[in-house]
């Protein structure tokens, strides 16, 4: 069913009038008066991150996995996850360069950020109800990462970090205590010396699931979180970052079945996506875009049980106001408030986020100022800076 929508889905955007499709002004003034809210209290037995009931993601937990689910223990950790060539990769001759992430399926958050001013991005995995012995390919971190870090105090593996002027990672972490907070077991750099205990649980990977594909350098690098967890002194709390939840599908709103998350145009359009709305899974499905616009590749999970189809329970359009430091050095504004879409339940529905210091959560709130309420499940964050003429959201 998800196949034969997408295929439909696309020849609607070469057949439908444009005037079809709703594009989101990031830069309109909404007019929205905030109910300033700050930390939300667990529920006993479900997810700050999900809304899942803990035993029933504990059930699904494979052998060897940590986190809540698991030990009881809140400790989410973030992940700086490869996005090259769109998350898919291509086939040259007999050999596939698979670039398809493993251990997204059980992330609760993903998010989505700009690398390259030209339109390329980045992932970052939050883990929290699970932990994974294995998730990748892990890639390097930027200033947003180091403040999104800050932003959930959690732990954060990373493989390699910028360390310019303009852009110094470690410097920015060292801004704000993170370096020397646990006793140094938060930030698992993966490009470190075997003297540090966490190095060990990076490993290189070079194929997958026993089929014909190469995950070259730098393509190839594994992270165990279930075992740097075990790192983080015990006594080390994270910060509370419980959202709201609710079991009640969105009646308000207009729909919203197809979600087009544009980037860049040309060669670089394999960074676009389309998020589809399943009605009978109630998710979005993400599938990437290749040279010519069509939205033919779904996005997976590539290891563990055989590959799986990646699905969303909210998507959430984050905009922002972005300075460049360098091509690949991306400084977007984090701190105040920006407009945020989001798409739930096959709907669509306008409001504001806010964070107003480092150590606060980003807050988004619905149009009539509340915090909102999403949907149990999987939350993708797509970060947008919508200044550029290539970047644009839309959806119909």
């Amino acid at each position: 069913m998800k196949k034969i929508l997408s295929l439909v889905l696309c020849l609607a955007m070469l057949f439908t009038a444009a005037a079809a499709e709703t594009v989101l002004n990031g830069g309109e003034n909404r007019g929205i008066v905030i109910d300033k809210a700050y930390e939300n209290d667990p529920i006993s037995g479900y997810s700050p991150t999900t809304g899942l009931a803990l035993s029933d993601v504990a059930a699904q937990a494979p052998e060897g996995f940590a986190g809540l689910a698991v030990t009881g223990r809140y400790m989410p950790i973030l992940v700086q996850i490869d996005n090259a060539d769109g998350g898919i990769g291509f086939k040259d001759g007999k050999v596939t360069y698979n670039r398809a992430p493993w251990g997204v399926k059980y992330a609760d958050v993903v998010y989505e950020t700009p690398l390259y001013r030209e339109g390329q991005t980045r992932l970052t995995f939050l883990f929290s109800d699970l932990l994974p012995d294995a998730v990748g390919p892990c890639r390097s971190a930027r200033l947003f990462h180091a403040w999104l870090r800050e932003e959930w105090d959690c732990g954060f593996a990373f493989y390699g970090q910028q360390e310019y002027t303009a852009t110094n990672v470690p410097a920015e972490f060292k801004k704000y205590g993170a370096d020397v907070k646990a006793d140094g077991m938060l930030l698992f750099a993966g490009t470190v010396g075997s003297n540090h205990p966490w190095k060990q649980y990076y490993t290189a990977y070079s194929k997958a699931n026993g089929k014909k594909v190469d995950l070259t350098k730098p393509h190839h690098i594994s992270a165990n979180l279930a075992a740097m967890v075990s790192l983080i002194p015990y006594d080390f709390e994270a910060a509370n970052h419980t959202w709201l939840f609710t079991d009640e599908l969105p009646e308000e709103g207009d729909d919203a079945e197809a979600i087009y998350v544009t980037w860049a145009r040309g060669d670089l359009a394999i960074y676009n996506s389309l998020l589809e709305w399943d009605e009978d899974e109630e998710c979005y499905y993400r599938y990437m875009s290749d040279k010519k616009g069509s939205y033919n590749n779904v996005y997976k999970n590539l290891r563990y049980e055989g590959e799986e189809d990646v699905k969303f329970n909210n998507v959430i359009i984050q905009f922002t106001d972005m300075e460049w430091a360098r091509v690949d050095a991306p400084n977007p504004t984090v701190l105040g408030t920006g407009n945020a879409d989001y798409f739930m339940g096959g709907k669509h529905l306008t409001g504001v986020w806010n964070r107003d210091t480092m150590s606060e959560r980003t807050v988004f709130y619905d149009e009539n100022g509340e915090e909102i309420r999403l949907q149990r499940g999987r939350t993708l964050i797509v970060v947008m800076d919508y200044q550029s003429e290539n970047r644009q959201v839309s959806y119909e």
